[in-house]
């Protein structure tokens, strides 16, 4: 069909009207809605996937609300997948409500999403069109970017501000038609002479074969809603004063080469939520639209478009408190307005709108942009779909628990805080770490999820590919719980690692899967008989004794989980001294943290029967200096022992004096120091004995051999606190003074009435901390 014809609507009817449109355009999809009411068409044929008509009679039904999507997938591999995605303010999907509620009948007609899945742009083979859908790029097709090029050859440097002009903005005067037929012709003129993309051409061969169709089946007329890129190629299909474009015969030729449909390329349909924020992408039918709140603005807005943006903007700054007049709002309209005729924009956009409001509303502060795009330019909205959408079950399971814990979809970010002793809460927390295991990261752990407290907090958000990885999920179970079981277990089978089986443990019992955990502790202990290497076994004891400490917090079972911790401790206590003798220093840095954290653990068990070897086996460390072990690891099994109590500030002094010797090398003393000062500097900040004797190993250095040595102990201090390294700077500075020469084991205590608040003090404290009387002898013991 001609633009004249398509023009003269009014004049006659013809058999096809071509509305060529820009997908989520706002003022398209008025304009297809005005136009339909002024054509009243008995066939509506809308470009998507053929094979989803069956799914169109729910657009009516309750619970639909944009943005929406028809999602695409492959029954025997659900990676493979598209979505065709649908706002309140997509033309398509004005057309697909207009026809549902009139009773017309509606189809697809673009190939169907089976073909989508299996052919690649160029038509030739498995697409693998992925996650986001077939890159159509609306208008453009493959090829250049047909609204580019007319943008440009209309002055403008931006395709998206021409098109807001031309057709977004523009008043049609009651005449629907007469910017479709405008962009027919626009559209004939840059096709014109260009070749047609294979992928658009075996598209476009569909929609010629699918209109052709619907004439032969009666129907009288006809409207195709489809981007505008597409409207030359269906022009002269049931007008018979002009030629098709292509014959019957040759369409059908190439659509033979798409592949026929079989049990290995099926392919299932569904509609699913949507996201404001994901029409922003550039695939499918997102065709980087990056202001979806604005273009809703102008969908839903019928008058004083600019007045009602420039409304909502002050609200929300004054909710933050910004101080925002109507002074301020009248002059921004009037900036707004003037920027537009300045550049002969019919009204206000988006770009005018919001210079204004950073010169006036937010007095040349951008700061408050990000709020403003956040919360109106994006309007991050989630949208829903009824009940009855054919889904899995395994995502039908997921909606029933959502409900049953008041767990509704959102697609902004809401923080929910847990108290694990409360039974919703603690559902909560185990549907979160279920799906977690499911790779469905509907709620993130924010801070510290350890099992040792009653508290969690998660960021819930949902996002629309959640919906194609519950499909994938769906291949290990029918339920939530089901699904996490076996796929843990079938981790736990591919896992090479016993500290990557432990992490795998400790996620089941807090995501309460009693059918794993117990296969899983088996074979941790089956893994932890064979494993010599230390690093894994020093990595796995940590969270297995956080689980035995503090798993009643949330009621779990961990039956035979004490008997493979205590293996586990015992094996590293014998391996660890052979262990860190002739190791390098990447070895000793990797094992370093971890014997930090094994001490930790075995202190949280409380176990005599495993604490004492641990200790044994850290003093043997302690004692290798000079033996070959790593430096490091000698200076950190010491300092884990000096907090421990285990050696006394003589000690410690002796060991380190021994390290720092003339005879020690001087990298080797400096991983040593490494080693003892690890995470924190306090011990030097109050032991001025051990600071000075680093004060006088560093002095001693020759001047080649210190800057050998620098570099080390910047990257140890470096650890410290900005308080720590002022402290020791201040310790360091007055080393020399008579002060700083008295033994930090000889303080001096408080004297007079501090001396006796001290004294009266220090028999409760010694009874509440050890839980014994102070002894008489005490040097702080009240006066008569």
């Amino acid at each position: 069909m001609t633009a004249s014809s398509v023009a003269g609507v009014n004049r006659f009817t013809p058999a096809v009207v071509l509305l060529g449109v820009r997908h989520h355009g706002p003022g398209s999809a008025r304009g297809v809605v005005a136009a339909l009411d002024r054509y009243e068409p008995d066939r509506i044929l809308i470009e998507g996937p053929r094979d989803a008509d069956p799914l169109i009679p729910l657009v009516g039904a309750s619970g639909m609300e944009p943005p929406v999507a028809l999602l695409a997938y492959r029954e025997q591999d659900p990676k493979v997948s598209a979505f065709w995605p649908f706002a309140a303010f997509s033309p398509e999907w004005s057309a697909l409500r207009y026809a549902v509620r009139r009773g017309i009948e509606v189809g697809f007609c673009d190939l169907p999403a089976a073909a989508s899945l299996v052919w690649d742009r160029d038509g030739k083979g498995d697409a693998g069109a992925g996650a986001d859908g077939e890159s159509d790029r609306d208008q453009a097709g493959d090829g250049p970017d047909p609204i580019a090029r007319l943008a440009e050859a209309a002055g403008y440097g931006d395709s998206e501000a021409w098109w807001e002009d031309v057709v977004e903005h523009r008043d049609t005067g009651g005449e629907p038609f007469a910017a479709f037929a405008a962009i027919a012709d626009a559209m004939a003129a840059v096709r014109e002479g260009q070749p047609t993309p294979p992928r658009d051409a075996l598209r476009e061969a569909h929609m010629r074969s699918v209109l052709r169709a619907a004439l032969a089946d009666g129907a009288k007329r006809v409207a195709v809603i489809c981007g505008a890129y597409h409207v030359p190629a269906l022009s002269g299909i049931g007008d018979g004063r002009d030629a098709e474009p292509l014959p019957a015969a040759a369409d059908d030729a190439l659509l033979a080469r798409i592949p026929k449909p079989t049990k290995a390329n099926a392919t299932a349909l569904t509609w699913v939520p949507w996201t404001h924020s994901r029409l922003s992408y550039y695939s499918g039918y997102g065709a980087g639209i990056g202001s979806p709140g604005w273009y809703q603005h102008l969908f839903e807005t019928g008058d004083h478009v600019t007045e009602r943006w420039l409304v909502m903007v002050a609200e929300l700054l004054r909710a933050e408190r910004h101080p925002v007049s109507s002074a301020h709002l009248i002059e921004a309209t009037r900036l707004a307005e003037s920027l537009a005729a300045l550049r002969g924009r019919p009204t206000p956009g988006l770009a005018e709108l919001t210079e204004a409001t950073i010169a006036v509303l937010c007095e040349g502060r951008e700061e408050p942009l990000g709020l403003i795009s956040r919360e109106l330019v994006v309007g991050e909205i989630l949208g829903s779909v009824p009940s009855g959408v054919p889904t899995v079950p395994l995502a039908a399971d997921l909606a029933r628990e959502a409900k049953r814990l008041r767990l509704p979809r959102a697609a902004t970010d809401k923080q929910y805080d847990l108290d694990l002793r409360n039974p919703n809460d603690l559902g909560r927390s185990k549907l979160f770490h279920r799906l977690g295991l499911l790779g469905v990261d509907w709620a993130v752990g924010v801070g510290s999820r350890s099992t040792g407290t009653f508290r969690e907090s998660w960021q819930v958000a949902w996002e629309p590919m959640f919906e194609v990885r519950l499909v994938e999920a769906a291949v290990w179970g029918t339920t939530v719980q089901a699904a996490a079981t076996a796929k843990a277990l079938d981790s736990a089978a591919q896992t090479e690692t016993l500290g990557s089986l432990t992490v795998l443990v400790e996620r089941c019992l807090t995501a309460d899967l009693p059918d794993a955990v117990d296969p899983l502790i088996a074979r941790l202990q089956n893994r932890a008989a064979l494993d010599t290497d230390i690093a894994d076994l020093a990595t796995a004891l940590p969270p297995l004794a956080n689980i035995l400490r503090y798993g009643d917090v949330r009621g779990t079972r961990a039956d035979g989980l004490t008997t493979v911790v205590n293996g586990i401790a015992v094996r590293i206590a014998i391996g660890l001294p052979p262990a860190c003798v002739a190791v390098d220093d990447d070895a000793a840095r990797a094992l370093a943290p971890a014997l930090g954290k094994v001490h930790a653990a075995i202190e949280i068990l409380d176990d005599t029967a495993i604490r004492e070897p641990w200790k044994q086996a850290l003093r043997q460390v302690a004692d290798l200096g000079g033996a070959g072990a790593n430096g490091l690891l000698v200076g950190r099994a010491t300092r884990l022992l000096r907090d421990a109590g285990a050696f006394g500030a003589e000690d410690v002094a002796t060991r380190m004096g021994r390290a720092l010797s003339r005879g020690a090398e001087p990298p080797e003393a400096a991983g040593w120091l490494e080693g003892f000062l690890a995470g924190s500097g306090l011990v030097l900040a109050h032991d001025r004995t051990l600071l000075r004797l680093i004060d006088h190993w560093l002095a001693g250095l020759e001047a080649d051999r210190f800057e050998q040595v620098l570099p080390l102990l910047r990257r140890t201090f470096a650890t410290f606190t900005e308080p720590e390294r002022r402290t020791i700077g201040d310790r360091a500075a007055h080393l020399g003074d008579a002060e700083g020469a008295a033994d930090s084991s000889e303080a001096a205590l408080p004297t007079g009435i501090a001396a006796d608040w001290v004294a009266a003090a220090l028999p409760t404290m010694h009874l509440l901390l050890t839980g014994q009387t102070l002894p008489t002898s005490s040097p702080l013991e009240p006066a008569p």
